[in-house]
């Protein structure tokens, strides 16, 4: 039987000497509304670390695109290939065209028949010094919907989740990460944890841990605690309006 220390994986120290020692980065979350939300809360606090860091997600839901400025604040890899193989066709000449609707790039072939299926997309960027997963059980499994991002592979994983995940049926994590952040508590806490300091935390990194805390508690309704209370607390004395992030997130369309 796994002690007590191998369960819960690695500690916030070693977690925080990887992160520390890393100076290209990249997020991926899962698509849970907590872990979107506290993957902008990381991105923020890496900035302000000075790290270049980038967002790996198609888009925020509508009622977290608040916890942004703008969309354009989020940076997205920007080398993107596009790839077709001598064997399939042998292109002698391209150009492109661009207007305010779209980029149009033509192709003539020498000799040879291009299918859609022939083509390759993905992105061609530096092997980053750290991957960080937010509540992502099984890295495999998100790569695979990940076809662009092959250059992730390989890069040492910080791999941050809860075990809390299981007592709501879904999947246990997989541990594959060079440092697994697994703990009992709440994902917002161990984030939390992880990025405080001991001055002030800034009022928007503030509102994206609250609103970690609003989802994960659905609006003070359950999972509470007198630590999710103490964080609470400190994140609205920060400046995070918890008025203001309830109207957010329960807002209907």
């Amino acid at each position: 039987m796994e002690n007590l220390t191998e369960s819960l994986g690695h500690s916030t120290g070693e977690a925080k000497q990887l992160i520390g020692d890393a100076k290209n980065i990249y997020l991926i979350p899962s698509q849970e509304p907590e872990a979107l939300a506290l993957t902008v809360a990381l991105f923020y606090t890496l900035k302000e670390l000075g790290k270049n860091v980038n967002l790996i997600i198609e888009s925020l839901p509508e009622n977290l695109k608040f916890l942004s400025p703008s969309l354009d604040y989020i940076s997205y890899p920007k080398n993107f290939v596009i790839s077709i193989p001598n064997k399939v066709a042998l292109v002698s000449q391209i150009f492109y065209e661009k207007n305010d609707e779209a980029l149009k790039i033509h192709l003539t072939l020498e000799n040879g028949n291009i299918k859609k299926e022939n083509i390759a997309f993905y992105y061609s960027e530096t092997k980053p010094d750290l991957v960080i997963t937010i509540g992502v059980a099984d890295y495999q499994t998100q790569l695979k919907n990940m076809d662009s991002f092959g250059f992730l592979l390989d890069s040492p994983i910080l791999n941050i989740d809860t075990l809390t995940r299981l007592s709501a049926g879904t999947t246990e994590n997989k541990k594959f990460g060079k440092i697994n952040l697994i703990e009992t508590s709440s994902l917002t806490e161990i984030v939390y944890n992880l990025i405080k300091t001991e001055g002030a935390v800034k009022k928007e990194l503030a509102v994206c841990l609250l609103s970690g805390v609003v989802i994960y508690t659905e609006n003070f309704k359950k999972n509470l605690t007198a630590n999710i209370f103490e964080m609470a607390g400190i994140l609205m004395k920060s400046g995070a309006s918890l008025e203001e992030i309830v109207k957010n997130i329960y807002s209907k369309p």
